[in-house]
C-alpha cells in the first residue's frame, strides 16, 4: 500500500514528488477491550511487513505512531478512533524528524530487547530505560521441546512479570519449563493496556516512541 500511494503521488505530481518520499502512518488502535481474537495484533504486525517496527528493510523511509496504548472507550467515532490526537501527533513528529528530516539523536524507536536469557526465569534486557507496570499476561511465551517455529496460531501462555529494574524485566513461565521456551511475545492483544499505562508513561517520561507490539518469533538465548 505504501509503495502504491508513493507511486500515485509521484505520477500525480508530474514526477516532482520523489518515488520514495518519507511516509508516516498510525498503527491500528484498540477496538474491543476484552477480545481474545488475534486479528487486531496480527494486522498491526502486518502493518510493519511482519517485522514489528519501521523503518525496516521491507519498508524503507517510513515511520509510524503506535496507538494501542491510547484506548478511548467512549469515543463518539468508535473505539478504533481514539480522541487523543496530541500523543499520536507527537509520536509522528518524532518519526518525521528522524526519518524525513534526518535529525540525529531523536529517540523515536524502541526500547528493543537486546538479550533474552532463559534459566529458572526468563530475563529480558533492553537497549533503553523502561517503565514497567506489573502484569501477569502482557508477556506470553510459546513452549516447544522440539524448538519448532512459533507463530500467531501456536499455543501461547502468559509469563508474569515478577521483578524489574530500569533496563530489564524478569518473567516467570506459567506452564512450561524455561528450557522449553521457544519464543516470546509482548502486547499481542487487541486492547493490551488501560488508559495511562506503561507505554503512555514511557513516551511522556522519556520522549520516545512506544515499543513495537508483539515482538514474537524471538528465540531466547540460553544462559550458560
Amino acid at each position: 500500500m505504501v509503495n502504491d500511494w508513493r507511486m500515485a503521488f509521484h505520477q500525480g505530481s508530474g514526477l516532482q514528488t520523489a518515488v520514495d518520499f518519507p511516509f508516516g502512518f498510525v498503527q491500528l488502535a484498540t477496538y474491543q477491550e476484552n477480545s481474545t481474537d488475534d486479528s487486531f495484533p496480527e494486522i498491526r504486525w502486518h502493518q510493519t511487513a511482519d517485522v514489528g517496527f519501521v523503518p525496516n528493510p521491507r519498508m524503507k523511509n517510513t515511520f509510524m505512531a503506535v496507538a494501542f496504548d491510547l484506548p478511548d472507550k467512549t469515543s463518539p467515532y468508535g473505539t478504533i478512533h481514539p480522541r487523543d490526537k496530541q500523543d499520536v501527533a507527537h509520536r509522528l513528529m518524532l518519526g518525521a524528524r528522524a526519518v524525513a528530516y534526518g535529525e540525529k539523536d531523536v529517540p523515536f524507536l524502541g526500547p528493543f530487547p537486546n538479550q533474552i536469557l532463559s534459566s529458572d526465569f526468563i530475563f529480558v534486557s533492553y537497549d533503553q530505560p523502561i517503565i514497567v507496570l506489573p502484569s501477569k499476561n502482557i508477556f506470553e511465551i510459546c513452549c516447544s521441546d522440539t524448538k519448532a517455529t512459533c507463530g500467531p496460531s501456536s499455543s501461547w501462555v502468559p509469563a508474569a512479570i515478577v521483578s524489574w529494574n530500569r533496563t530489564s524485566v524478569q518473567l516467570k513461565p506459567s506452564s512450561c519449563a524455561p528450557p522449553d521456551v521457544a519464543a516470546l511475545r509482548y502486547a499481542w492483544k487487541d486492547w493490551p493496556f488501560p488508559v495511562g499505562s506503561y507505554l503512555h508513561l514511557l513516551l511522556s517520561s522519556n520522549d520516545t516512541q512506544t515499543p513495537p507490539p508483539g515482538k514474537d518469533h524471538q528465540e531466547p538465548k540460553k544462559q550458560i
